[in-house]
């Protein structure tokens, strides 16, 4: 076992399966990750005790859902509890959605992948775990710092006391809007929020290009200043246009239209709103470059489709989305430009009598083959 490194945990009671992850995951992630093997839940809880005990980082776990004993996603559960920071993905068949939903609303699920999955499709996911299970350990470091501070300062200025609590009690109520309004009644109401099924949702993401070089030229004080002013800008926009917003990793802005109340203008919605911030985007690098600094270009990439959406979490509630429409989203994103809108066929058809857009032809994407893009150009 190796001591003080990071571990992909693996788990399957077949062994060629496991025998294939392991040669997938190796060759992506190898230099970097040990690649560890279960082939029963049982198995996987002791050896994820002993890694944990060990010092080791457990990024990513990768369970496979029908297994004798314990099943993926009551064993997702557990490690949830033994290890809350780190990222699940749950191995399906066609007809484990109800799994699916028990590792949403018990085992902080991040995606399920259906069997037989694309390799290239396995590796981007695991990549992107891994990327956001270290994003989170930096910013919960950097909460940490900044709780620290707010201490001091309590001391150091008495006479800001009441102050201070007036400005918690804001953070308070604004911690409450990190739920859409229907979702936040149902958990007082009943206590919990059931996952549900959308047949049509509009997702967009965007993306800064470069960022870690930009990241890397300022100081973190100007950064987190920076990502806040994009951000605020960002979320006043997708307000205006009913969407609702699901979430941000470092740079990734994310957030969706036709949920939690389903309508029949999200994808309208999502484009209007892309543009908008394309064009604020625009705007703002216009009057950083008129003061000396860089712009920061931006992609946007929004896809119409089917998607589970629902709270994760017991006392920091977190709503958020999964299925394949959120991966092919993120691929309207990474596959787009700078400073243009790259949306899917699905949703070009339904928008094209608003927005005139630029067909790009069939675009070849990691793990989804060709996907028929467009560039949104203007209304009409």
């Amino acid at each position: 076992m190796i001591e003080s490194a990071g571990i992909i945990l693996c788990i399957d009671d077949e062994r060629v399966v496991l025998n294939g992850l392991q040669s997938q995951l190796g060759r992506g992630f190898g230099k970097d990750f040990a690649i560890e093997l279960a082939e029963s839940g049982e198995e996987a809880l002791e050896l994820i005790k002993e890694l944990l005990a060990a010092g080791n980082d457990v990024p990513v776990v990768i369970s496979d859902e029908l297994m004798p004993g314990l099943k993926g996603h009551e064993l997702l559960r557990q490690i949830h509890q033994m290890s809350p920071a780190t990222y699940t993905i749950l191995l399906t068949g066609q007809s484990d959605n109800e799994a699916v939903i028990e590792a949403v609303n018990q085992a902080n699920l991040y995606r399920y992948i259906a069997k037989p999955w694309e390799g290239h499709d396995m590796i981007l996911t695991v990549r992107e775990a891994i990327k956001g299970f270290y994003q989170d350990r930096q910013l919960e470091s950097q909460n940490r710092l900044l709780d620290r501070h707010n201490k001091e300062l309590e001391k150091i200025v008495e006479e800001r006391t009441r102050q201070l609590q007036d400005e918690k009690r804001k953070s308070d109520e604004l911690l409450l809007n990190i739920l859409p309004d229907a979702v936040a009644k149902e958990l007082r109401e009943k206590g919990e929020a059931t996952p549900r099924n959308y047949d049509s949702v509009s997702i967009l993401f965007s993306d800064f290009q470069d960022f870690t070089k930009l990241a890397a030229e300022i100081s973190p004080q100007e950064l987190i200043h920076t990502l806040n002013e994009c951000y605020t800008a960002f979320d006043d926009i997708i307000d205006r246009h009913n969407l609702e917003k699901i979430k941000t990793i470092g740079d990734a802005y994310m957030c969706a239209g036709g949920l939690p109340a389903e309508n029949t203008t999200n994808a309208y919605d999502a484009v209007a709103a892309g543009c908008e911030i394309q064009q604020w985007v625009t705007e703002w690098n216009n009057e950083r470059i008129a003061n000396g600094k860089k712009s920061w270009g931006i992609r946007i990439g929004i896809h119409t489709g089917k998607l589970i959406a629902g709270v994760v979490g017991k006392k920091k509630f977190a709503y958020d989305v999964w299925g394949d429409a959120v991966n092919i989203a993120a691929r309207l994103e990474s596959g787009g430009e700078v400073d243009k809108v790259n949306i899917s066929k699905a949703t070009y058809e339904l928008v094209k009598a608003h927005f005139s857009c630029s067909p790009r032809g069939k675009v070849e994407v990691k793990g989804k083959g060709e996907i028929d893009m467009y560039f949104v150009e203007n209304r009409i």
